[in-house]
């Protein structure tokens, strides 16, 4: 019952986590989990094996559709993931089986070998870490290694627009609930005007289109003094609803109307 309770929470936690549901503590439930799955499939083992290895038909039958399960929905997740856990998880799970099985096979049919099998497996779990870590520290000498070929990164510069600018104040106090914000509240402005948002207060705000959520514009963090440029062109004729998201109470409009000969 322990070794079925632990791999029962075992493989949740590893599904759930590696399933993307727990994005805010993956990091460190994969983890927890992994290890209450291991020392499960430990007790698991132990248990079922407890008494010798059972030889009847039902027993292999059940064993057959069990693996059968498995590989299957192993194959799955090795070819329709992409984590690079994965792999680690299922070296670290065939590391612990197949001694285990061994082992505890050994112990039913022969235990007088049951102790130097076991130092066997330690002395080759510990000599291949070590051989593992040895080469990677000494690696091969540096002729044997292809050449690094350094990838070019583009500098994204942001476009400034060019008109006739149009500007609005993000007033200084604005962060207190009820006192004005945004000057003009409601910015009529001619189609072709570059709109200018300036950060006249002390504290940080933002222009976000608040209907879509900033998908229209979006300014980000604009500290103080800082400015925002939107180009008017880039907006259909039409009013637009923005506010601030640090300061929801912060809410203004601008009108978009046809272009002034």
């Amino acid at each position: 019952m322990p070794g079925g309770g632990l791999t029962a929470i075992g493989m949740a936690g590893l599904v759930t986590s590696y399933s993307g549901l727990a994005h805010t503590f993956i990091d460190g439930m994969h983890a927890l989990t992994g290890l209450l799955f291991f020392f499960g499939l430990i007790f698991l083992g132990a248990g079922i094996l407890d008494g010798g290895v059972s030889t009847s038909n039902r027993t292999k039958a059940t064993v057959l559709v069990i693996m059968s399960i498995i590989l299957g929905f192993g194959a799955a997740a090795f070819i329709g993931n992409e984590s690079t856990t994965l792999p680690t998880v299922a070296g670290i799970l065939i590391m612990v089986s197949i001694p285990g099985i061994v082992i505890a096979y050994m112990a039913m049919k022969m235990p007088q070998y049951v102790k130097p099998v076991g130092l066997i497996f330690i002395f080759a779990i510990g000599l291949g870490i070590t051989v593992f870590f040895g080469f990677g520290i000494l690696g091969p000498t540096g002729y044997l290694l292809p050449e690094a070929v350094e990838e070019a990164v583009e500098e994204i510069v942001q476009e400034i627009p060019e008109g006739k600018i149009f500007a609005i104040s993000i007033l200084a106090g604005s962060d207190e609930q009820g006192n004005p914000d945004y000057d003009p509240d409601v910015a009529t402005i001619s189609k072709g005007s570059v709109i200018q948002w300036t950060n006249d207060d002390i504290v940080m705000h933002t222009v976000t289109s608040s209907l879509d959520f900033g998908e229209t514009f979006d300014s980000s963090i604009l500290n103080a003094g800082e400015r925002f440029l939107l180009d008017s062109n880039k907006l259909d004729i039409g009013s637009y609803e923005y506010m601030c998201v640090v300061h929801p109470w912060m809410v203004a409009s601008i009108v978009i109307e046809e272009p002034v000969e």
